[in-house]
């Protein structure tokens, strides 16, 4: 009986470690939206994410800083194995940076490098939006 019941919560755990490990949910194939908000960090301001994951592996979106008053799109792609690369331009600026990084199960990994910021080197975790996209709204 004892072993019965440690057998299952071991397979329990295995099905949930699985799960949380996979990046299946944000693989080419599978439209997903990732959207949050980072407190500010050692020098480098909060940041407001939007990026879409599309069924091609195409990703696009924005990074706001300073309370929206500035942004900088997002394109790029994401491969089969998760990993990604997009550049980042400031709308109406000169700027320019890399995020790059992993996307793993509901979460984004993101690095960015290149902006001559504090935000450099940092990895950020963006979680996928609950519902995602094609939902109806109110």
């Amino acid at each position: 009986m004892k072993s019965s019941k440690l057998l299952r919560g071991a397979a329990v755990l295995c099905v949930g470690a699985t799960a949380l490990l996979s990046p299946a949910l944000a693989q080419p194939g599978k439209e997903s939206l990732y959207v949050y908000h980072t407190n500010p960090d050692a020098g480098c301001p909060g940041l407001d994410w939007h990026i879409v994951t599309e069924p091609n592996g195409s990703l696009m979106g924005f990074v706001a800083w300073d309370q929206m008053k500035h942004m900088a799109r997002l394109e790029g792609m994401l491969s089969k194995s998760g990993t990604f690369k997009m550049d980042a331009h400031e709308v109406g600026g000169s700027r320019t940076a890399v995020v790059s990084g992993k996307a793993a199960g509901n979460n984004i990994y993101a690095t960015i490098e290149g902006s001559g910021t504090k935000c450099d080197g940092k990895t950020l975790n963006i979680p996928r939006a609950v519902g995602g996209l094609g939902g109806g709204g109110g």
